[in-house]
């Protein structure tokens, strides 16, 4: 393992990596892709507090990333304010925030690891994240008003970016208020595209509840914009069926996914990238 880069990653989102944890004889097949490929298993601070949840899977779950090359990634804020630090260039660096397979070294590093998954923070950072997926819904009415439809009524493709410009806007203002407001006497040098993490998480939100007039009302659909801050800095990304299919019709159209891959679940009987 110790000369694996851990810099190239594979997203999953959380059923997918519940899917392996739950199916050990991938883990061999697993194992052998993300090597032959220099790939690691990418897991978000996110996606451990949803797999909280799984309380009887916890255990296989901590066994799954030891046995394979998996790390922590860094949060979408620390993404974000490396995003900024590089504006008007897009960001270079690693999503690397700690290697999980170093814990295999540790005497008790499988207890700490299974300890963690199932630790009281993860639990009470897990009664947060619920409750601010039961907001979405109605955060979402309340908003949708804002961005109107192009002139026939509709929204349309051309729309996206226009769209996904906004919420960079509004999110710098939120976060990072000074950086964005030194570019008020000269506009033209502000590069919004640069910002592919709040870009793709506005492209679903457009692509899944304005071109496909939908409405965020399951509590996973909190996770699936959640994800889309990360993707575009990962090589491949393994997603359920639903948000396959939306990435999928970004990537085509936009250019915020112009370096990932995007597969579904079926991406574990052929094995193929692309």
């Amino acid at each position: 393992m110790s000369e694996h880069s851990f810099s190239r990653f594979v997203y999953c989102d959380t059923n997918i990596i519940s899917h392996l944890a739950k199916t050990k004889h991938l883990w061999s097949r697993l194992f052998d892709f993300l090597v032959e490929n220099d790939l690691t298993l990418g897991i978000s601070g996110a996606q451990l507090v949803e797999l909280s949840d799984a309380k009887s899977l916890l255990n296989d779950l901590a066994k799954l990333f030891l046995r394979v090359p998996s790390a922590l990634l860094k949060n979408s804020e620390t993404v974000l304010a490396e995003e900024v630090e590089a504006h008007p260039q897009r960001r270079t660096k690693s999503l690397l925030l700690q290697p999980l397979n170093a814990m295999l070294l540790e005497a008790d590093g499988l207890q700490k690891l299974q300890g963690h998954l199932s630790s009281p923070g993860l639990r009470n950072a897990r009664k947060t994240q619920l409750d601010l997926a039961r907001q979405l819904a109605s955060k979402h009415a309340e908003v949708k008003t804002n961005f109107p439809p192009s002139r026939t009524g509709d929204y349309t493709r051309e729309q996206a970016d226009e769209f996904a410009s906004a919420i960079v806007m509004q999110w710098l203002a939120d976060d990072h208020r000074d950086f964005l407001v030194g570019f008020q006497s000269h506009i033209p040098d502000f590069h919004p595209e640069v910002f592919l993490s709040i870009r793709l998480f506005a492209h679903v939100i457009f692509y899944k509840y304005y071109l496909g007039r939908r409405e965020p009302n399951k509590i996973s659909d909190f996770g699936d914009v959640g994800h889309a801050l990360l993707i575009p800095y990962c090589e491949l990304a393994i997603m359920e069926r639903d948000l396959c299919n939306v990435l999928n019709q970004i990537k085509h159209n936009q250019d915020t996914l112009a370096s990932t891959i995007v597969r579904d679940i079926d991406f574990f009987q052929d094995w193929r990238s692309q």
